[in-house]
């Protein structure tokens, strides 16, 4: 389902070492065609742009089906019309995987990055549930951004001295200790105006979404000193990437874990750093 607003678009590679190694593999171009997550996907985007949500919905994982029969009808009518409007035009979809389209697979589902024109990009994901690869998002388009005049990168400890750093850390404490609200006075004020007019069983399902997305505080913390990049686009947006990761032992001898990627937007809003969305 579509889950807005978001305020990390997160993407999990699955780890296992050092006797159940299971690397994500990438396919690229036209094979993604030939590929169940890749003809998953097109066949979605010809239902969702024909406005057949319904029908595309089932092509996902049980537990989305099972959300969207829930969520009210007047919340599933605004939900329809924006994934229709947000839909691939197929035709022009999978050419553009046939021309840049890149799929990472994992034992555990897949993640598809199609770069469209203007800058945009089309996004889907799966899960494999029963041995079969099942929708869980998309695919959308994300539209593009013109081309910065002046970026600035600042990477490992010294985002943590950069306002977007405690603002990052606020952010992450006000949401992992249940208070949304408090979060949400941390973002833009289109951000806020946005988040005040969701369904209340929207904002409930989209703030228990982010949560599971957005790291602990100290997680987080960890993740910017290890590795964290911090992007800053003419002094008018920036983007914080962090990756953080977890390993735990399911059995002797297997250590498996997971490695996050979570990208946090920003906004320069009257002269303070604001979460975009």
């Amino acid at each position: 389902m579509n889950r807005a607003p978001f305020a990390a678009v997160v993407v999990a590679l699955a780890l296992v070492s050092p006797v159940a190694a299971q690397e994500a593999r990438t396919i690229q171009g036209a094979a993604i065609l030939d590929h169940p997550a890749g003809k998953l996907a097109v066949q979605t985007a010809e239902l969702f742009h024909a406005g057949k949500i319904d029908e595309g919905i089932k092509l996902r994982t049980k537990a989305e089906q099972a959300d969207w029969k829930k969520a009210p009808a007047g919340d599933r009518a605004e939900m329809s019309a924006r994934m229709k409007q947000r839909a691939p035009e197929p035709k022009a979809f999978a050419d553009a995987i046939r021309k840049g389209g890149v799929l990472k697979v994992r034992a555990d589902g897949a993640d598809l990055m199609v770069p469209m024109e203007k800058g945009a990009t089309a996004i889907a994901y799966f899960d494999v549930e029963g041995g079969v690869f099942r929708g869980t998002s998309g695919p959308i388009v994300v539209p593009g951004q013109e081309e910065p005049v002046n970026e600035k990168r600042i990477q490992g400890a010294e985002i943590l001295e950069h306002p977007i750093g405690d603002l990052a850390l606020r952010y992450a404490d006000s949401l992992q200790t249940g208070r949304m609200e408090d979060a949400m006075k941390l973002a833009s004020t289109k951000a806020q105006a946005d988040w005040k007019a969701l369904p209340a069983s929207e904002k409930m399902e989209s703030a228990a979404f982010i949560r599971k997305m957005v790291p602990k505080r100290a997680v987080l913390e960890a993740g910017i000193r290890s590795g964290g990049l911090l992007i800053i686009e003419d002094d008018a947006r920036a983007t914080l990437n962090v990756i953080t990761t977890e390993q735990k032992s399911t059995q002797p001898g297997v250590v498996s874990g997971s490695s996050t990627t979570t990208a946090i937007p920003f906004v320069m809003e009257a002269g303070a750093w604001k979460l975009a969305r």
